[in-house]
Parts: structure tokens; sequence; C-alpha cells
């Protein structure tokens, strides 16, 4: 094969392989800032009690034919999980459970001066909520560890809308009426706008008192150790409790079935590129046999052997392959860390700082795209050697 035909066809592999790694990349890193951002911000599965059924005390019996003489209001419960310490323990010894955090969740207002905001209330232990849900790098501002009984943690949306900082006071009013002032100890960015214009952050015994539910809470939050175990585990939370248990699976089935036809599409973009690579290694060591009949028919006519003949193509298929997957990856990785360093100020995805295109490297990308390029050259090359091997030298010689 001449040089500029072995560079040309060299060139194809490393292009189809920069093209896989760099493919692959870049719809994991997608997925991953995706699914940070929606699970992140979320946990893995949640417990809570159910709502009370409402009953109402319809029927007294007032005279002796028991007549409905009167109609009373409709009574409810309070929304609470008692001894959930007893349940969290149970839980805790589920296999794949990582931690489990009490909450207290509910609705209420956050004023400052004239200008009131409707607020989703969530009273936590922040030490173990951080355990729970991505927290860490979501902090823009303060430090969400402080948040107590004085301290609270709002979103970037609800501190803009409010125009507070941390040091600043607010004024939380409960759905049940009870009104405390807190001063802003933490501004977070959780990536999901509902959560950045509503959540308020204050201690588990403040978010107790502000509902009015003594020692009890609302919900258990848990994250498993794999996150696509959630909802396996789930399953096992309702066998031992009654209560109403939810998964992130459960509750996104249809970002789950974008995320597998994604990966679906991925997996055939990918594949053509290789077949296309495949494809012109073996056109190009095709005409190379036609190219080089006469010198075959007299390597065969000097005594050279079928087998040797078809080992020298198959060789030179072999070496295109690696060639070109070693090319490709060395590419394919530059470019990958490349990109990644490209970062978008004031940006979040996924939990951290943007980037121009969302990247993931994985070194297990390199080494899948770089084995099916050296077997694709290798097998592109068996039947021009089968060809060249089966040449009549004397005709091979004679029409060359």
């Amino acid at each position: 094969m001449s040089h500029g035909q072995t560079e040309l066809t060299v060139g194809a592999v490393a292009v189809g392989v920069l093209l896989v790694v760099f493919l692959s990349s870049l719809i994991n890193g997608l997925q991953i800032g995706l699914v940070e951002d929606v699970v992140g911000s979320i946990p893995h599965v949640g417990v809570e009690a159910a709502t009370p059924d409402a009953r109402p005390l319809w029927q007294v019996q007032s005279s002796s034919s028991g007549a409905v003489t009167a109609l009373e209001k409709i009574t409810t419960r309070s929304k609470r999980i008692e001894q959930w310490e007893r349940v969290r323990s149970a839980i805790v010894r589920i296999p794949g459970v990582k931690s489990v955090a009490p909450a207290v969740e509910g609705d209420g207002l956050v004023t400052r001066g004239a200008k009131t905001v409707g607020a989703r209330i969530v009273g936590v232990i922040p030490a173990e909520q951080m355990r729970v849900v991505s927290l860490k790098n979501r902090i823009v501002e303060g430090d969400f560890s402080k948040v107590d009984e004085q301290n609270i943690a709002v979103g970037v949306k609800m501190a803009d809308d409010l125009g507070v900082h941390v040091g600043t006071r607010l004024r939380v009013t409960s759905n049940t009426g009870v009104t405390e002032t807190f001063r802003v100890a933490a501004i977070f960015d959780m990536g999901v706008e509902q959560a950045n214009e509503s959540a308020v952050y204050m201690g588990l015994q403040a978010g107790q008192a502000m509902f009015k539910i003594g020692k009890d809470v609302t919900n258990l939050n848990i994250r498993a150790a794999r996150m696509y175990d959630a909802k396996p585990i789930a399953d096992q939370v309702r066998g031992i409790t009654s209560l109403r248990v939810t998964s992130w699976m459960e509750s996104n089935e249809a970002f789950l079935d974008t995320l597998r036809m994604q990966n679906t599409a991925a997996a055939i973009i990918q594949a053509m590129t290789l077949l296309a690579s495949a494809f012109g290694v073996a056109s190009v060591m095709i005409v190379f046999v036609v190219q080089k009949s006469r010198d075959i028919g007299i390597l065969k006519s000097m005594g050279a052997t079928c087998a040797q003949i078809r080992r020298v193509f198959i060789l030179e298929g072999l070496g295109v392959g690696l060639g070109g997957a070693l090319i490709g990856s060395g590419l394919g990785t530059g470019l990958c860390y490349l990109v990644t360093n490209l970062t978008i100020p004031g940006q979040m995805f996924g939990g951290k700082q943007a980037t121009i295109v969302p990247m993931q490297f994985n070194m297990g990308y390199v080494l899948l795209a770089s084995g099916v390029a050296i077997a694709m050259g290798l097998l592109s090359s068996i039947v021009p050697a089968h060809r060249a091997a089966r040449l009549d030298p004397v005709q091979a010689i004679r029409q060359g």
C-alpha cells in the first residue's frame, strides 16, 4: 500500500475512534448532568405519611329515633410520621440504603418588608440532609451547616425576588399560623427553578414548631448507594411500613425513557461511524490487491504460499486498525480534556460549574473504541486477503 493510501486509511479509522470517544463522553456528560440536576436536588426515595382521610361527622343522635339533626364540619388530622426513629432504624438496615434523614415539610409564606412570596418550608438536620441531597456544590453563598432554629437557607431565585443576602432577616409564616423571624445563613442553587424560587430550609426543631407536630416528622428522605437501586429499595420499604413510599425513578419515568432512547440513538451513531471506517479500510485493501496483483503473482511464482499472501494482507489491516486506534484515542482524549476546561462563568450544570460542552470522560470508552477499531481493521482485511491468496500467478502477471 502506498504511503498516501496508508495515511488516508489510518486517518479514516482514527477519525472514527475520535468520534466515538468524543460522542460517548459528550452523551455521558450530558446524561450525568441531567440526572444530577433532576435527582441531585431530591432524595432517591421519599417516605411520607399519607394525608389522613377527612371524616364528616354527619350523624348526631339527638333523639330516640336516631334522626340526623345537625351537620358537623369535616375534621382533619395532621400529616405526620410518629415514632419515626424506629422506622428510620428499620430502613437503614435495608441493603443498598446509604443514609436516611428526617424532615418536616409544609407550605407557608416568607416576608421581607412589604413583599411576601410563597414558600415550601423544610425543617432538616443539616448534616444528615447533606448526606441525602447533593448540597455541597450547590451553595452559592454562606454555609448550609449553620442552618438551625434561628438560621435558614433560601434559593437564589427567592433571594433575588426579596433582595436578600447572607445576614438578612426574614419573617416566615407557616400554614398553621405560626410566624418566626430567621436570619439567612446560606443561599443555594438547586438547578431547579421551583426549588430555587420557593424552598426554605430551617432546623428540624424549628420546622416541628412551625407546623405544631411536636417531636414527629412528615418525611424520611433516603439516599441509595446507587441511584438506580431506588425502585427495589422503595419496594422493600413498602414491605416494612404502611407509609407512602415513592422513588425518583417512579416519579420520573418519562425522563428515564428519554435517557434510554438517547442511549439507543448514541449506540447506533457510534456503530455506524465505526462501520463506515471498516468499509473504508476494506475498500482501500481491495484496491490495493488490484494494484499489486502483478507483484502478488510474482511472489506466488517464486514459491509464496496462499497462507503467506493472506497473512501479509491481514497484518496490513491489523496495522491500519492499530495505528488508527492509537491516533484516534489520543486525539479524542486530548479533545475531551480540552473541552472540559472551557467553563461558563456563573452557570451551573449537574451541581458543578457548567462547561461549554458537557463532558464526562471515561477510559472505558477509549478502550472499547480502540478494541472495536482494531477488530474492524482485522476483519475488513479478511476478504481482500482471501482474494489476493486466490489469484492465479500466470493471469496476475499477464494482466498486471
